[in-house]
């Protein structure tokens, strides 16, 4: 149960990219994460607090 208003976003996913994302191997779908997140480590603090403040819905 949900004491509390939704935050952050959506976003829309066709089921034929459902099931091409579904078809990949592992492998790839860590990479993509790690690069990800190397990538978020080399932004600014600035960046991420307004990242982090707008996936708790903050404005």
């Amino acid at each position: 149960m949900m004491d509390r208003q939704p935050k952050g976003f959506s976003y829309y996913v066709d089921p034929e990219q459902i099931t091409r994302y579904r078809a990949m191997p592992a492998s790839q779908k860590l990479r993509w994460l790690f690069c990800g997140n190397k990538l978020r480590k080399s932004l600014p603090e600035k960046t991420i607090a307004i990242q982090e403040a707008f996936r708790e819905g903050e404005r």
